[in-house]
């Protein structure tokens, strides 16, 4: 499955073309290429049997192209541009990681809050309950209740 970071590349195109003007077809799109795998995986690799892979290139062409396409690159293989846009992405996907947890922890506590308010206010109404709802008592000869009966009752419910 395509990751979230790999479904699109910033591609400046006037800075691109007024860079690439002395390019051939075949060596846009080994460059294009490169760049696209350069985004994907943070680097390329020193072997050209793997840089010609990867720019889907021949060997021997790679070879002819190589000097050139490598002018756009410093240290070896490591892409200005692309560095810059990563550590952009970066910086943003932090800052946002950041106000997502924050947010989240704002939500988690609501919860915990709102959970917490429902969860003494159901004991609350049902002790209220138990306070106003009276089990019938069974009356005694006179009508009224015994001494003993309510005893028995009150240790059976578990209220003593």
């Amino acid at each position: 499955m395509t990751k979230k970071r790999d479904l699109w590349m910033p591609l400046y195109i006037g800075d691109y073309l007024a860079d690439t003007g002395h390019l051939t077809t075949t060596q846009h799109g080994a460059y294009l290429l490169l760049m696209m795998h350069y985004w994907r995986k943070h680097e390329l690799p020193a072997d050209d049997k793997q840089l010609a892979a990867i720019a889907k290139l021949p060997l021997r062409i790679w070879l002819d192209s190589k000097e050139t396409i490598q002018a756009f690159f410093f240290d070896g293989w490591r892409h200005k541009r692309i560095e810059e846009e990563l550590e952009k992405r970066f910086a943003v996907s932090s800052k946002r990681a950041e106000a997502g947890a924050k947010g989240g922890m704002r939500t988690q506590m609501k919860h915990f809050i709102n959970g917490a308010n429902a969860s003494v206010c159901s004991s609350m109404t049902h002790t209220q309950r138990n306070i106003t709802t009276t089990d019938r008592i069974e009356r005694g000869p006179a009508g009224g209740s015994t001494t003993s009966d309510l005893a028995s009752i009150i240790k059976q419910k578990g209220w003593a």
